[in-house]
């Protein structure tokens, strides 16, 4: 502790010398004590010791500055009578009289002193840290005593707008409730202070700048012996963001399921033109737009291009464009000549109008637009129009999301344009039989076209929420934070499983569905199809078996994927429809002949059952036994009519009998080629993962969430990710450094230069500007037959389908990455036990994994967890090797990438204590705090060295 003593010129050095040892002191002598104290604006003592002479009486008023105006402690000594009384009054420490036992009370009081000013320490980092905390995730807390006022935190006056929180009674607070939740918000309170029942609830207030924001609030009460209320506190958290991002969620899903209601009926009407008004309207709805409308390109009298509007959708209360003379026949230029040059790059034009250029701006001035959209529409390759959106209400900023959905609507509707225009050019061509077979070859190229771009626009983006949804679980999630991303997981797998009905549907029209036989083993893939159904059934309070006849063959020779897929539709049905009961699965052989097994399959169930007037039409397209507004049940009504279809491609018939409420059987035959010898049954081999960690891999594509949440998972996986956004950027990062990368993930479908197009570049160079045998992978949402064979054909190794399944992404980087060798024996084992850090005895620290949530995490694919688990261990051994080799160096760099790297890993296993001290000590070292960090290590190593431990044992269990 620092002492600064102010003593007088006549004091005796004897009482000085009476001060416990082991403390720094700066003396000064002073005819009057009072003159020293400003030597505190440059000494930082803890302690101020006055000893004034007996005839300095300023010393009082020395005391009282020295606590008031600096804030510092003081202790005086002196003979003046009575002076103890006046000292602490005047808000001294303590105060003596030099004389017998003076230095064992001094050291008492240094003592105390020193507990206090620790606890006030302590005390203002707690506050510190409090403040920082509400300022960081936006909450702040309350209180209500005995007296009925209530203080509010700092935290709370920032959640209103204001630097202190409204008034000292509730009252003040309710002044800020949005209106309509006002009745939500006195119950509360009546609940809360009449009943004393602790609440956790949400409501929404207004602050000072008429900004809406959504609280969460949990309020706590104490309660006396006679069940009075004794003490009321609570806190809120400002979550207007998270509600900001569900809604941005649910306007993307239903944007996404307008646009595949739009595409269904495109599969099965020719002329676009009969869907896209009721389009626009319900994408107008969704979007929350005043107007949204499509304008056509056209040669005007001059010849030159000119815009036209060719379907619009308008609020009631705004005009229609068709009543303005301003949106007829529009010439292009040179009023709009700079938009014309981005719109025919694909580039989408945005902003309010007020900072548009004056010529730009008089369209939308004269419509009352405050804020507009621009998308271009491309049919084919040729610029067709634009798809526009206009706000009128107020200004608007469009967010990234509403831009990439209405691209995805933009570009359907182009496909849609082209397909029309293909199908009119057919019809005009049946006039003569060579023009009719020209323009059917077109058509149809089109109509795939189509599929293949309806395919990869919707999918791409259902592929970034679902692994978004993926990296998001990986972040250390509460539980019903949790249950959300679970529920956005589910919903963008439900649309992907409407979208790939629709393409099967398609495929089946267009003739293309083939069936790809292979002798298999019957009851082990009839196993591998059915066994997710049990856990699923005994979740929903039901009973799910499957039985095989004991003379059903055991290999065949026939399509495993295509039997699954039909009995996936009809047992998913049979459990969706029984709320109670039983789904049972029947095999049996119904005759062989010729070489071939015709096998007979009932799928019963006691659901609901069909009505009798809907049983011829339940394998029809796009038609449900329940079609009506409220059905319970969602679906395209496309699973029925996709299964007959294979059932007839194999060789067979399919058929229903139901009663309502007493359930339905499904029944349906198939052939297969009998195997005349059999083949032992290979035991299951578990997926290969990367033999070798740190793989420097290139991820070129377009879309950004994508590119996040792949580059997360490879990262998770040990991996070096660089990033590019299109083909041009690709070959740019290959002829910078190319001979380092090990191999390239490639988007097909990307602007500027596409994958086929950056790969073929690469394997027709002559190798000086690129490595010309680096593995590319293909990632693409493509799903239409031939485009696997397309894309090996441009030179690309393997394949991988949107959305991406990580586990089938590591086995693609494992067969291209085959022959590479082990960087610094750097091999994917888990290293025995005996080799990893193990806590010391004396420290005693046990970690135990949340097993449950991890098990969540990676539902449905424990090889994956097994695999997370592996690299854990491997990256652990590393990490931490690299962490003392850092600090024997005491290199701030090294050792702040090593506990960067701990926090990643340890995130990953939930393992969120060690996650917060490791990120601690990282931005100590970029402090240049290396002591400190070297201290604290000797904390985490511990810590870590348990999580190890607990890792081990889960590992060694599955």
């Amino acid at each position: 502790m620092k002492i600064l003593i102010l003593a007088g010129k006549h004091v005796d050095e004897r009482d000085l010398d009476l001060l416990p040892e082991g403390h720094e002191r700066t003396v000064v002598r002073l005819a009057t004590v009072s003159r020293g104290v400003r030597r505190l604006e440059k000494n930082d003592a803890d302690l101020v010791l006055l000893a004034p002479d007996p005839d300095d009486d300023s010393w009082p008023r020395a005391v009282s500055r020295i606590r008031k105006e600096y804030g510092r402690q003081s202790i005086v000594l002196t003979h003046a009578p009575g002076a103890e009384d006046a000292a602490l009054a005047q808000g001294a420490f303590d105060c003596f009289v030099p004389g017998p036992g003076i230095r064992e009370c001094l050291t008492r009081s240094f003592r105390h002193l020193e507990d206090r000013l620790d606890i006030e320490t302590r005390l203002k980092f707690r506050l510190d840290l409090l403040d920082w905390m509400e300022r960081t995730d936006a909450f702040g807390s309350w209180e209500m005593g005995s007296d009925g006022d209530i203080r509010w935190s700092e935290g709370l006056g920032r959640i209103f707008g204001r630097e202190e929180a409204p008034g000292r009674r509730l009252s003040g607070l309710r002044n800020h409730v949005h209106p309509d939740d006002l009745e939500v918000f006195d119950r509360a309170t009546e609940a809360t202070f009449d009943q004393g029942w602790p609440l956790d609830f949400e409501y929404r207030v207004v602050d000072e700048d008429g900004k809406v924001r959504h609280l969460h609030v949990n309020r706590e009460v104490e309660l006396g012996p006679g069940g009075e209320v004794v003490r009321i506190w609570g806190m809120a958290r400002d979550v207007s963001l998270q509600k900001e991002f569900e809604e941005l969620l649910f306007r993307r899903d239903a944007i996404l399921q307008v646009l595949a209601n739009f595409a269904s009926r495109f599969l099965r009407k020719v002329d676009w033109n009969e869907g896209v008004d009721e389009a626009l309207a319900k994408l107008g709805k969704v979007t929350d737009v005043t107007r949204i409308y499509l304008f056509k390109k056209d040669t005007g009298p001059d010849g030159g291009e000119v815009l036209s509007l060719h379907n619009e959708w308008g609020t009631e209360w705004v005009a229609p464009l068709s009543t303005l003379p301003e949106s007829r026949n529009i010439a292009i230029s040179p009023r709009y000549e700079t938009w014309r040059g981005a719109m025919l790059k694909r580039k989408v034009v945005t902003g309010h109008v007020k900072h548009f250029r004056k010529e730009e701006r008089a369209l939308f001035a004269a419509t009352g637009a405050k804020s507009v959209m621009i998308v271009p529409v491309f049919a084919g390759n040729a610029w067709w129009g634009f798809l526009g959106l206009s706000e009128h209400r107020r200004e608007r900023d469009w967010l990234p999301v509403e831009i990439e959905s209405m691209m995805l609507a933009a570009n359907l509707f182009g496909s849609a344009i082209h397909y029309g225009e293909m199908s009119r050019k057919l019809v005009e061509a049946n006039r003569s039989a060579e023009e009719a077979s020209s323009v059917a070859l077109e058509a149809n190229m089109a109509k795939s076209m189509f599929l293949a771009n309806m395919s990869h626009e919707i999918r791409t983006p259902i592929s970034g929420i679902l692994g978004m949804a993926e990296m998001m679980v990986t972040t250390g999630l509460t539980e019903a934070q949790r249950e959300h991303m679970d529920m956005i997981r589910d919903a963008g797998s439900s649309l992907l499983n409407i979208v790939n009905d629709i393409l099967d549907i398609s495929k089946i029209e267009a003739g293309r569905m083939e069936l790809k036989p292979e002798d298999f083993t019957f009851r082990s893939a009839l196993e591998t199809s059915v066994r997710s159904f049990g856990p699923q059934a005994e979740l929903n309070g039901l009973v799910f078996r499957y039985t095989v006849a004991d003379d059903v063959p055991a290999r065949l020779n026939g399509d495993p994927d295509r039997l699954g897929q039909v009995l996936w539709n009809l047992i998913g049905n049979a459990l969706k429809f029984t709320p109670r009961g039983l789904v049972e699965l029947t095999v049996a052989l119904s005759r062989i002949e010729a070489g071939r097994a015709c096998l007979q399959f009932k799928v019963r169930d006691t659901g609901v059952g069909i009505p009798e007037d809907k049983l011829d039409a339940v394998f029809d397209s796009f038609t449900q036994a329940d079609s009506s507004l409220r059905k319970k049940h969602q679906g395209t009504g496309l699973g029925l009519t996709i299964s007959r279809q294979l059932v007839n491609m194999m060789g067979g018939e399919i058929g229903v009998e139901s009663a309502v409420g007493q359930g339905s059987t499904f029944f349906f035959t198939a052939w297969f080629g009998l195997v005349e010898e059999a083949e032992p049954e290979a035991a299951p081999v578990r997926p290969r993962t990367p033999r070798t960690l740190h793989l420097n891999i290139l991820l070129a594509d377009d879309n950004p969430m994508n590119r996040k949440y792949l580059e997360h998972f490879l990262t998770m996986f040990g991996h070096t990710v660089t990033t590019a956004e299109n083909g041009v950027q690709a070959l740019e990062v290959l002829r910078d450094k190319g001979r380092t990368i090990d191999v390239v993930l490639m988007d097909v479908q990307m602007p500027e230069m596409s994958g086929l197009e950056a790969t073929r570049a690469i394997r027709e160079s002559d190798g000086r500007l690129y490595n010309r045998k680096v593995p590319i992978i293909a990632l693409t949402a493509y799903a239409m037959t031939g485009d696997r064979e397309r894309m090996l054909e441009a030179g690309m190794d393997d394949y991988v389908s949107k959305p991406v399944d990580m586990h089938k992404l590591s086995e693609a980087i494992v067969r291209c990455t085959a022959d590479r060798q082990a960087r610094k024996g750097m091999v994917c084992r888990p290293a025995s036990a005996q080799h990893e850090p193990k806590p010391k005895a004396e420290e005693k620290i046990e970690v135990s994994l949340d097993v449950d949530s991890l098990c969540k995490r990676f539902e449905g694919n424990m090889d994956l967890y097994k695999d997370i688990l592996d690299l854990f261990l491997i990256e652990a051994k590393v990490k931490r090797e690299d962490l003392h080799r850092g600090l024997e160096a005491m290199d701030a760099k090294a050792v702040a990438a090593a506990l960067h790297s701990i926090t990643n890993i340890s995130s990953h296993v939930l393992a969120m204590d060690v996650v917060k001290l490791s990120r601690l000590l990282e931005k100590r070292c970029y402090c240049g705090e290396m002591d400190e960090v070297k201290e604290g290590v000797k904390g985490l190593v511990p810590r870590f060295d348990a999580l190890v431990l607990a890792v081990e044992k889960e590992a060694a269990r599955l």
